[in-house]
């Protein structure tokens, strides 16, 4: 069910936690803070890009593992496909191109990436929310 009205073509829809397949490795000390910066605000207010098909993580890992530390069931996402012309995915720190199916076979299979080594970037602005913690637990 959409949470908010996007300025794009893309909506912000409610995921279960459980069903979302991290990608790479994260800084756990980031994530802590990032943690502790969302549980006192009490809302989650940016959404976990989520590629559609196999609802493998393509930006928000961090933000994934808060919603578990803060025990939240459902989580603000918004759905993409790697198909997508608004789409660029590239690596941090190579220019070679990225091969799509490594990055999926990291969320299905759990052998994550390393941290920072894909990026996803889109060329229009991703919806934004604000809920309350506890509508998501």
């Amino acid at each position: 069910m959409p949470l908010a009205k996007p300025n794009s073509n893309f909506s912000v829809v409610r995921l279960p936690v459980s069903q979302l397949r991290p990608t790479e490795r994260i800084n756990i000390d980031r994530a802590h803070t990032l943690a502790k910066m969302i549980a006192e605000n009490g809302r989650w207010t940016r959404p976990i890009l989520v590629e559609q098909h196999h609802s493998v993580i393509m930006d928000g890992h961090h933000r994934h593992f808060c919603a578990t530390a803060l025990k939240l069931s459902f989580v603000p996402c918004v759905l993409l496909s790697y198909d997508d012309p608004n789409l660029h995915v590239s690596y941090w720190s190579d220019p070679t191109p990225v091969c799509v199916e490594q990055i999926i076979q990291a969320g299905l299979t759990g052998d994550l990436l390393n941290f920072k080594t894909t990026r996803h970037t889109l060329q229009v602005a991703l919806p934004t929310c604000s809920v309350a913690l506890d509508d998501l637990r």
